[in-house]
């Protein structure tokens, strides 16, 4: 039975299924690719359309659909950042302030956090250098659902050497970065940043459908399957190349992307932000406008802002994130006006695997070829 704001074939309602969105969601899911569903929901202001093919639960043979919630992986971090961003606007922390000077007690003369200060601006934009904890789970992984303290996480990534000594000189991705943001938000606003995030995004905005689960590892609701190669894991795995991690703990990522949501929802959210309902009109430019390059990212990423990417497409630059879970790999891409977007989900992602080429291809088509192109605000300046 369909709910409030759904259709009964478990689309959003008031979209329409949209012949070349379709064909790209099929090329994602064809054989070779091991992508056993993928969705692509387009918005141009109250325009809305999607593909979708393949099936969200391979046991079940459930249809994939752009309704069902998903882990959003690192579409996380802008939320994280909006928040950060929010506290600036409010005057209760800066972008110059140290995370030394903020968070005293996590500096040792053993760890990375006893070089050269470290600001919270070169958390959000990746130029701290901190070496990304990411890297270093495999030795503590145990099993799939294991709760990862945040202490722990941070730890992990303080304990290595940092990737330049020198903060702010260049760019590198770290998750690190925003669970030492986390631990900034919770410090300053003496609450978690599940409270901070219910409060000042997901009720304002009417986000029903995400979440924040840390110690959780089921999604509740209709939902989508993750699938994964555990091979590097767990060898001995039966179907170990296409695997149900669905229960994969979320306290892996944390603020870094422990977000669960649906298509909807997060289209919602970056409209929002980019409209100036989140942030003042100040404070949402420096977001966008004070980047630096990006190296090592996706292309057609060119740069990186205050926890926001900036993609250079055949239709204009665009603004948003990617998001890598175990078993999801999901894309938001959205005109600098809000009024264009691009949500794209597929439910396979390895733990090993780089960039999905037949899911990046389908996405930026997607964007630029329905229901555009779209068109945004000149971004000269930008």
């Amino acid at each position: 039975m369909a709910t409030a704001g759904q259709a009964s074939d478990g689309q959003t309602a008031g979209s329409r299924r949209d012949p070349v969105l379709q064909a790209l969601a099929d090329q994602v899911v064809a054989d070779p690719n091991p992508n056993p569903g993928a969705f692509l929901l387009a918005r141009l202001g109250s325009d809305d359309r999607f593909g979708a093919a393949g099936v969200a639960d391979r046991s079940a043979g459930t249809p994939m659909a752009p309704d069902l919630k998903f882990r959003t992986g690192s579409v996380t971090k802008t939320f994280t950042a909006t928040v950060v961003l929010q506290l600036v606007a409010e005057h209760r922390l800066r972008l110059d302030d140290t995370v030394q000077s903020l968070l005293p007690d996590q500096v040792r003369a053993d760890n990375a956090l006893s070089g050269a200060p470290i600001t919270v601006r070169q958390l959000l934009n990746h130029t701290s250098g901190l070496y990304d904890y990411i890297e270093g789970l495999l030795p503590h992984f145990r099993r799939l659902d294991q709760y990862w303290p945040r202490d722990q996480l941070i730890s992990i990534g303080l304990a290595q050497p940092r990737y330049f000594p020198a903060p702010g000189t260049r760019f590198r991705y770290s998750n690190t970065n925003y669970l030492l943001l986390d631990l900034i938000v919770e410090r300053i606003t003496d609450r978690d940043l599940r409270t901070n995030l219910e409060r000042r995004i997901f009720a304002p905005l009417g986000l029903r459908d995400t979440s924040y689960p840390l110690t959780q590892t089921a999604i509740d609701g209709a939902h989508v399957h993750g699938y994964a190669d555990i091979s590097p894991l767990l060898p001995n795995a039966p179907d170990a190349t296409r695997f149900d991690v669905t229960a994969f703990s979320p306290s892996e990522a944390g603020a870094s992307g422990a977000l669960v949501s649906t298509a909807a929802d997060i289209a919602r959210f970056y409209r929002a932000l980019l409209q100036g309902r989140l942030l003042p009109p100040d404070m949402l430019r420096r977001m966008l406008t004070e980047t630096v390059p990006t190296t090592g990212s996706a292309p057609p990423a060119v740069a990186y802002g205050l926890g926001v990417y900036v993609y250079a497409t055949s239709c204009g630059r665009a603004y948003g994130h990617g998001g890598s879970a175990p078993g999801y790999l999901t894309y938001a891409l959205n005109s600098r006006d809000g009024r264009g977007q691009l949500v794209a989900h597929t439910n396979w992602n390895s733990f090993a695997a780089g960039i999905d080429e037949a899911f990046w291809a389908a996405f930026q088509q997607g964007y630029c070829g329905r229901p555009g192109p779209i068109p945004s605000a000149p971004d000269s300046k930008d």
